[in-house]
């Protein structure tokens, strides 16, 4: 017990203890950040939560959110407790996995890891919350350069027993993940992940900013029959209810710091402006109507718009236009906090710029974590 003491005040003097939380996915998984703006997403956590989509599942499908750990001794760590929301009851729930290596030679490690599937690790739709109990049969791992280890690995051991383990209680942690997928088969709807306590320390669960950029180009041919008016929307049919939005899958959050408009045509000089929406929008869609957005119904779901300035050209290579934070007119940089917008581009000033030609819009976001 001394011994134990003495480790945990070591640990607890060094510069950290738990890095920034990171997001992490790989297949048909998506993880992302999401603010937690409305009921039940807004009932628990500090305004952010770490949305895990495990999506379809073929075995190797996963969303986890990562914490980095400062070498703490296996035998130190004795306590995790973590509350997520599913949006439906599964046959998996958010487990812990706990990656562990020898300290002094990083050619040795292994991750620990909770059974998914354990009885009495929550899997209900609704609000979850578990506490991982060390004398809980329910760990197994896989990993390098395991010579001198008891366990077996593949087999199920309680936590207690790695830290008993002749090779393993040596070790230290080097990371903490909150995991969700690794599924046979089905479909996994989202999890939440709203609050994550380590050793009675909390986690703030938030986005960091880290100036990754990531670009999204999505093109419609514009029915445009007859020419636009003031005010009309701008899509791909003018056919009542055949309308759809504009799709930009940014696969994360952040905020957008550039947009650009094309159009083949020369020496278009209209302005128009993007209405972006965090789902899809039930307002007007349809080419040549009269724009209604944001609509009622819309609006707990709407981002903000970017305002393009008057289109312009040199030469032959059609007409364009840049929004930048630089613009007064342009409202970036603009950010969200859903992965995927759905837009809505209305024109400003009546043109014709011809029947089944091609708009491009260009969105360029620096992302979160």
């Amino acid at each position: 017990m001394a011994l134990k003491r003495q480790a945990l005040k070591n640990v607890n003097q060094a510069s950290w203890l738990f890095g920034h939380p990171v997001l992490r996915a790989a297949n048909n998984s998506k993880a992302y950040w999401t603010a937690a703006t409305s009921s039940p997403l807004n009932q628990k956590g500090g305004g952010w939560l770490a949305c895990l989509d495990a999506g379809v599942q073929t075995g190797d499908d996963w969303a986890a959110l990562y914490i980095p750990v400062n070498e703490m001794p296996v035998h130190v760590f004795e306590e995790a407790q973590w509350s997520y929301y599913m949006e439906a009851t599964e046959t998996m729930g958010v487990n812990i996995v706990i990656w562990i290596h020898d300290a002094e030679d990083f050619d040795k490690r292994a991750e620990v890891t909770q059974l998914g599937g354990i009885a009495g690790l929550e899997k209900a739709a609704g609000w979850n919350a578990h506490e991982f109990l060390t004398s809980t049969t329910q760990m197994f791992f896989y990993g390098e350069n395991t010579t001198g280890t008891t366990l077996t690995a593949g087999t199920q051991y309680t936590w207690a027993e790695f830290q008993a383990d002749p090779l393993f209680k040596y070790w230290t942690i080097y990371r903490i993940t909150l995991e969700y997928g690794w599924e046979a088969s089905g479909t996994f709807n989202p999890a939440y992940v709203a609050e994550v306590k380590l050793n009675e320390v909390p986690i703030p669960l938030k986005p960091e900013d880290t100036g990754h950029m990531k670009t999204i180009v999505a093109t419609k041919t514009l029915e445009c029959d007859g020419g636009y008016s003031d005010e009309d929307v701008m899509s791909e049919s003018d056919t009542n209810g055949a309308g759809t939005d504009w799709d930009f899958d940014f696969g994360g959050v952040g905020k957008i710091v550039k947009a650009v408009l094309h159009h083949p045509t020369t020496a278009l000089t209209f302005g128009s402006t993007l209405f972006l929406f965090s789902t899809p929008p039930t307002c007007e869609l349809d080419d040549n109507a009269a724009n209604d957005a944001p609509a009622a119904a819309d609006v707990p779901y709407f981002i903000g718009t970017i305002v393009f300035p008057a289109m312009s050209d040199l030469g032959s290579g059609g007409s364009y236009s840049v929004a930048t934070p630089a613009l007064t007119t342009g409202n970036l940089p603009l950010y969200f906090d859903a992965p995927k917008l759905y837009g809505v581009i209305v024109i400003t000033d009546a043109s014709d710029p011809g029947d089944d030609t091609l708009l491009t819009i260009i969105l360029t976001a620096e992302m979160n974590d």
